[in-house]
């Protein structure tokens, strides 16, 4: 159980990790078995919503997975981050087993983003021990940047949180220092992802990875999350969800104060947008847009509706660099 960052505000969601059945089993059922049990589990214990990086689509979009973000893949010689005069004279070493302090500089990022996971013990291990031995760790008043040890000269950024030129110039130098003894540094990070808009020649995204997310439930998700503020807006949905049944149903959004209010209707005041489960997830999280999914024929309804869904949830692209 976590936290995972929606419209500036968190939302308790069920991280899923290692699904697995033996071989010699598959096929049986025994998995989506696994899956419903579990996610039920999730929403009595008060998720929201059940987030995975999967190894195959097909399954969990029977169980109504949505796509809910992006993992990019990030690579550029270090030359590509040499300013002239710039220095990383501003980092010091830090303590890569002490993440309280990461955390409150990281804390200002979740709010401006959509999908990033307001980290555990567990995930702030994997972040920055990515390998089992801790990471090279710097930082400053302003962010931070951890990198794991050159391998084959290659370079790989561990973790970073540089919300300002004052933590991203110093990084970038750290990296450019580099040039001697590596050809390429690796870093994970969102589609605009600051260091890939500031590197120079030769940054490439190497991998487009795509997250999903299930909402456990829709009631709590929306009214979890929060909405761009100064926006007074309503809609009515019509979800349908076969696994959940409780999920089903007429939902009437008020948005106001940059949060939302839901009741569940019985009968339907207005037109409403009828979706599933899973292009819902979409919608939520920002990945996808409703008139995206309108042309893709996941999303039916009037055009003055979907106007009001793209003002609701609009907001920066949804992503994640955290594996679990």
């Amino acid at each position: 159980m976590m936290d995972q960052w929606f419209g500036g505000r968190p939302v308790p969601v069920q991280a899923i990790a290692m699904v697995a059945v033996d071989p010699a089993l598959r096929g049986a059922g025994h998995g989506s078995a696994l899956m419903r049990a579990l996610m039920m589990e999730g929403r009595n214990a008060g998720a929201a919503l059940s987030v995975l990086c999967p190894a195959t689509l097909p399954f969990y979009q029977r169980l109504g997975f949505g796509r809910g973000g992006v993992t990019c893949r990030w690579s550029a010689p270090p030359m590509a981050f040499a300013r002239t005069g710039a220095t990383a004279a501003s980092l010091l070493p830090a303590d890569p087993l002490d993440a309280t302090p990461l955390a409150m500089l990281r804390r200002p990022v979740l709010a401006e983003q959509n999908g990033l996971p307001e980290r555990t013990e567990a995930l702030w291990t994997l972040a920055l021990c990515p390998d089992g031995e801790p990471a090279d760790l710097f930082r400053n008043d302003d962010g931070y940047i951890a990198v794991t040890p050159p391998q084959e000269r290659r370079l790989a950024v561990a973790d970073a949180c540089l919300p300002s030129p004052r933590a991203l110039n110093p990084a970038m130098a750290l990296l450019a220092g580099f040039r001697a003894q590596v050809d390429r540094v690796t870093w994970r990070g969102g589609p605009d992802d600051t260091l890939a808009l500031m590197g120079g020649d030769g940054v490439t995204l190497d991998l487009r990875e795509e997250w999903l997310i299930r909402p456990l439930n829709i009631a709590l998700s929306l009214e979890a999350r929060g909405y761009p503020a100064g926006l007074l807006e309503s809609v009515t949905f019509e979800i349908k969800d076969r696994l959940i049944h409780g999920n089903s149903g007429n939902y009437h959004l008020e948005v106001a104060q940059s949060r939302g209010n839901i009741s569940e209707l019985g009968q339907v005041i207005e037109p409403p947008i009828r979706l599933g489960v899973s292009a819902f997830a979409s919608l939520f999280t920002g990945h996808a847009s409703a008139r995206s999914l309108w042309r893709a024929g996941l999303l039916h309804g009037e055009e003055k509706m979907i106007d009001r869904l793209h003002r609701i949830f609009c907001g920066a692209p949804s992503w994640m660099p955290d594996r679990f």
